[in-house]
């Protein structure tokens, strides 16, 4: 019990709020929920981890430690919104558009606002929100399935591919200097490793398996972005990062067996996870470099 008295923010919260938390409670929910609804399993696992990480967010949004609950509030509610509206690609993409353009507009840090005024801040806010929902829109259409839950045609992904580059992000975060974010992103990978399992002990996707695609994209485009906005994260690395789960997309056209829900997962995850390997790796041995510069006081 020597670990409960002596609490780590970083080596104790990120074993349980970054990994075992999300993890359990996002695949008890998957469990329970149809596949339809997995997307709102991850966001209520999601909830506690990141409550415990920033707090209970002000609104309008203060600071930068509203930024991440903010996010998954928008992320989900937009999700939410579209399907009970069942609304078709236009309108959800207008809708998110117009969410994360108002949520980066309150969010505008003070080192931006310091220069170029109003064309410059609706220059980042309404980039950053099309980029985030143009980025939504394509992981959405890549995770769809079929309604009877096949196996995956040769242009769609399994969730596998989303898990390496969110823990991937995690560690440039953390490089960057923005350790709660990473640990945002962690709990991020742990949730979506959570409902992959399910999925393949179920052996079954279903319909409606994209949403949980979108609320991935959503969320780890705007970790990404919070880690430029308000720390020092390589944004180049990071958007190198968005090309690992496409890289399960070249396995398709590979001799590789194939037939199970395993072997497609197991394909998508190492093609994914060798990609986002090689961008941590570079972001790694960038501030090893760095820091044997630095001689200190």
């Amino acid at each position: 019990m020597d670990w409960l008295r002596n609490w780590d923010d970083l080596v104790h919260g990120t074993a349980v709020f970054s990994a075992a938390v999300p993890f359990l409670a996002a695949g008890l929910l998957a469990w329970k929920l149809l596949a339809g609804l997995w997307w709102l399993a991850a966001a209520a696992a999601l909830m506690g981890p990141y409550l415990w990480l920033f707090g209970v967010p002000e609104f309008p949004p203060g600071s930068s430690e509203d930024a991440a609950v903010m996010g998954l509030a928008a992320a989900s509610g937009a999700i939410a919104l579209e399907s009970v509206l069942r609304l078709k690609w236009a309108p959800r993409l207008i809708l998110r558009i117009l969410l994360w353009t108002v949520l980066v507009w309150s969010l505008y840090p003070g080192w931006l606002a310091s220069d170029g005024g109003l064309p410059r801040r609706l220059g980042v806010a309404g980039g950053l929100a099309l980029l985030t929902a143009a980025w939504a829109a394509l992981i959405e259409h890549l995770t769809q399935r079929d309604r009877a839950g096949e196996e995956a045609r040769r242009n769609r992904l399994t969730m596998a591919a989303l898990i390496p580059p969110a823990a991937a992000l995690a560690v440039l975060l953390q490089l960057g200097g923005a350790m709660r974010f990473g640990q945002s992103a962690g709990a991020l990978a742990a949730a979506l490793g959570a409902v992959t399992v399910v999925w393949l002990w179920r052996k079954r996707e279903g319909d409606g398996i994209q949403r949980l695609g979108a609320l991935w994209a959503m969320l780890f485009a705007q970790l990404a972005w919070c880690g430029w906005l308000f720390a020092e994260i390589r944004y180049g690395l990071a958007a190198l990062l968005c090309g690992a789960p496409l890289a399960g997309l070249l396995t398709r056209w590979l001799p590789l067996p194939r037939g199970t829900a395993f072997r497609e997962a197991l394909w998508d995850g190492l093609a994914s996870a060798l990609a986002a390997a090689i961008t941590a790796g570079i972001a790694l041995a960038a501030y090893q470099a760095a820091a044997s510069g630095y001689e200190g006081y």
